[in-house]
């Protein structure tokens, strides 16, 4: 009798563990390709003068897209938004005024 009753929690375990799984991605440095509604984790990073490491940090692909597209990124603790140490994809000093008409009022920054 009690291999009966340890068969049924582990044939459910068995089966919907790997569903649980198989809805995020796991990718060191996650840049925001693929479905934005997609959850892409980074493992878990050294703490800054420890030698523990910090959470692992999932975000949406269109979360992480947008990171990266300001140059930045979530600090190795998980807490903070810090600048992106890699700093390839910053899409800053282009901006310049549109819009507001001859008084130059009204207008607004688009940066590029």
């Amino acid at each position: 009798m009690p291999y009966k009753t340890l068969a049924f929690p582990a044939l459910f375990l068995a089966l919907i563990l790997p569903a649980f799984a198989a809805d995020k991605t796991v990718a060191r440095r996650p840049d925001g390709t693929g479905d934005p509604d997609a959850t892409t984790c980074r493992p878990p990073q050294p703490l800054p003068a420890s030698h523990f490491l910090g959470p692992e940090v999932c975000k949406t692909n269109s979360q992480w897209a947008l990171l990266r597209k300001t140059g930045q990124d979530i600090s190795a603790d998980g807490q903070n938004i810090i600048p992106d140490p890699a700093g390839t994809n910053v899409t800053t000093g282009q901006c310049s005024a549109a819009g507001g008409g001859a008084t130059g009022g009204g207008g607004r920054m688009v940066c590029h």
